[in-house]
């Protein structure tokens, strides 16, 4: 969302939220408990707008708004946002040590799905796999792609 001098950052995001649930606007500002921008370095490094984090009252109002934006992309000022959900850096941490699975299933245009807390599933030739262990990952690699 394009920052403006003297914007009212919890008024606008209402709106757009407000509008995609199809909720008042007030209804909405009572499910947002704050709302910031944050620095990132992605975002200065590709020259956009600070991000704009909202924690909610409600896990449900955040569940909606993720399963909203899935099927139709929000906009604000002919511009598209994207909505993303923040994982922990503790589930963060642990699947960067399946990089080296997620990348070979990526080259090969195979979808997987991240399990909580831990490992992946994903099906590959018509067979499902369920890794939950960094152990599984390597025996899978060797087994198929090494």
């Amino acid at each position: 969302v394009q920052e403006e001098k003297g914007e009212d950052l919890v008024e606008v995001m209402a709106n757009i939220l407000a509008e995609a649930l199809e909720i008042t606007i007030e209804k909405m500002k009572d499910e947002m408990d704050e709302t910031f921008r944050v620095y990132t370095r992605y975002a200065m490094r590709n020259k956009l707008p600070r991000e704009v984090h909202i924690r909610f009252t409600k896990k449900s109002i955040k569940t909606q708004i993720l399963q909203v934006t899935r099927d139709k992309a929000l906009k604000y000022k002919e511009k598209e946002i994207i909505v993303l959900k923040q994982v922990p850096r503790r589930i963060r941490d642990i699947r960067r040590e399946y990089s080296f699975l997620t990348k070979e299933l990526l080259k090969r245009g195979i979808n997987y799905r991240w399990l909580v807390p831990e490992g992946l599933i994903f099906t590959w030739q018509e067979q499902r796999y369920r890794i939950d262990s960094i152990y599984k990952a390597e025996a899978f690699v060797m087994d198929y792609f090494g």
